[in-house]
């Protein structure tokens, strides 16, 4: 289809033109004023150098229809999708018009009532007395309408969903947002359900998921910059954060990272979450995700950032802490005793889900000294004629329990939970009464992977380092479990977020965020935001919880 056109530098030098300097990237969203204190930042926007006007294409818009038409046309390569509708405006001194859209994305009914019709009834002023401005003040009833001299962004704010009016003696164009784009409805949460609290999530389309944003925190203070990124699929990306609370060092740092992602493509938030990390070839994750607008308001609020990508319904906040992957929604809104309860279960969990198959076979082949006598026996008994080595049987059953449950997430929905269920079941107990594994490992295994879903946020690293705790266990013992556990320490100690170190406030230990870390404290004890991110403005409440109705700075 069109052909993304400019390098980097005229790019920004037309977008310089278009925009008045301000301290945050414009957001249809937002309507903040500037701050003309406020230090200068990298500028995010970006084009690829690899691509260039096609031959003979004129940069700016020309003063006739038909030079314009010529132009969007070789650039669409006479696409059927494109509309091109030409007609005469006013009842005696005719202009002619022309209205070029995409068919598809954008609202034909906008278009013929709002733009086409009041325009066959208006008289226009001559060419050269402002015409543009004339339609923008006194005929077009739409919102939000630019004036552009630069064929580049007609092109782009078209495949954007807006449409391009050119009118018959001008050399500029007017670019009307007319978007309609298909989106599902807004429903639950298919990864984070929840038995108390907010049941909406996010979905694929950009400013559903602002307005979810804006439902929770209706502050002026709360921004939105834009950036977009990818040369051809031109993705819009959209930062929120809370001006006054969050660190300015770590979002300068944000938008640096982001200003240097120079790719063709991004289509979910995966692509930035790797473009954007600290350390790539971690296991654990460095930067947050979640498609509940209630956990990413809560985030904002203590002094984090959100990006937002259209054309998901994952939205990312950064920095990320290693706590938080243990922390949910529903422990603030429940009391402080049962959610700290359940917060002591996930982390015992997440050393349960990894170490107990390593434990198990350590105990086995180095350690039988520490299993009681009678136990020993029952164990022994229960791997009578199982042909193969322990080892061998634990580390199958961990890799059939994930094919289980990869399974169970493709499949489709109404029958992949009936899948993972029953698959499970029967496999295990066909493979104990063929004598294929011992019962025991069956439970063990069982039991650690259940105990993954408890955090699921760590799915992924769990995953693996369940396999590689059991081949530590296998191979030395309790002293390669310990060893091993040693080294993920450290790495975790050694990992950071945007400046933040990822294992705080347990390591550096940070006494004042303890409570709201592996106990939680009742809410009018949590007075301050969390230290170890570092906001601007660290009172939130009132010691005792009274609140205060103007920011406190540290």
């Amino acid at each position: 289809m069109f052909q993304w056109i400019g390098k980097q530098a005229r790019y920004a030098k037309i977008r310089g033109q278009q925009k008045k300097p301000r301290n945050s990237i414009p957001s249809p969203n937002s309507t903040q004023p500037a701050d003309s204190s406020a230090k200068p930042r990298t500028d995010l926007a970006h084009v690829s150098e690899r691509l260039d006007l096609p031959s003979g294409t004129p940069e700016t818009v020309q003063s006739t229809l038909a030079a314009n038409e010529e132009a969007l046309r070789g650039m669409a390569g006479n696409h059927d999708s494109v509309l091109f509708r030409r007609f005469q405006a006013g009842r005696q001194a005719k202009r002619g018009v022309m209205v070029v859209a995409v068919s598809g994305i954008v609202d034909k009914a906008v278009l013929n009532e709002l733009v086409i019709g009041p325009l066959m009834n208006t008289e226009l002023p001559q060419p050269g007395d402002g015409t543009t401005a004339f339609l923008q003040d006194s005929v077009l009833a739409v919102v939000d309408i630019q004036a552009t001299r630069h064929m580049q962004l007609v092109t782009e704010a078209m495949l954007q969903g807006n449409a391009a009016l050119f009118i018959e003696g001008e050399e500029e164009a007017l670019l009307i947002p007319a978007a309609a784009w298909k989106t599902r409805a807004i429903e639950q949460p298919l990864s984070e359900t929840v038995i108390r609290g907010p049941r909406d999530s996010f979905v694929e389309d950009l400013h559903t998921n602002l307005s979810l944003l804006r439902r929770r925190i209706h502050h002026p203070m709360l921004h939105m910059e834009t950036v977009v990124l990818g040369t051809m699929t031109q993705t819009r990306i959209v930062l929120a954060y809370i001006q006054g609370i969050m660190n300015e060092d770590i979002l300068e740092e944000m938008r640096r990272r982001l200003a240097g992602i120079k790719v063709d493509a991004i289509l979910e938030t995966g692509y930035i979450e790797q473009y954007i990390e600290d350390a790539p070839f971690s296991l654990f994750p460095t930067i947050a995700n979640t498609e509940k607008p209630d956990i990413v308001a809560a985030r904002i609020l203590e002094g984090r950032v959100a990006i937002f990508v259209d054309g998901t319904p994952i939205v990312m906040t950064a920095p990320d802490l290693l706590i938080s992957h243990f922390q949910v929604s529903e422990d603030y809104y429940a009391r402080p005793f049962y959610a700290s309860l359940m917060r002591l279960l996930r982390i015992l969990s997440f050393f349960t889900t990894i170490m107990l198959p390593g434990l198990f076979l350590a105990v086995q082949y180095y350690h039988p000294i520490l299993i009681p006598y009678s136990l020993l026996v029952s164990l022994a008994k229960a791997r009578e004629g199982v042909p193969f080595q322990l080892y061998i049987e634990v580390i199958v059953m961990i890799l059939v329990f994930e094919v289980i449950r990869e399974a169970g997430i493709r499949m489709p929905r109404p029958i992949g939970q009936a899948i993972s269920i029953v698959g499970a079941i029967i496999l295990g107990q066909a493979a104990v009464e063929a004598g294929l594994v011992g019962l025991p490992v069956v439970v063990v295994v069982a039991f650690a992977g259940i105990s993954t879903f408890l955090v699921n946020s760590l799915v992924e690293p769990i995953s693996i380092l369940r396999l590689i705790f059991a081949i530590a266990g296998a191979s030395l013992g309790i002293y390669g479990i310990l060893l091993l556990g040693m080294i993920v320490v450290t790495h975790l100690a050694s990992l950071r977020s945007f400046g933040i170190p990822y294992a705080a406030p347990l390591f550096p230990i940070k006494w004042a965020d303890w409570k709201d870390t592996i106990l939680r404290m009742p809410l009018r004890l949590q007075w301050k935001r969390p230290a170890v991110l570092r906001p601007e403005d660290t009172i939130r409440q009132k010691r005792g919880g009274e609140a205060d109705g103007e920011p406190q700075k540290k």
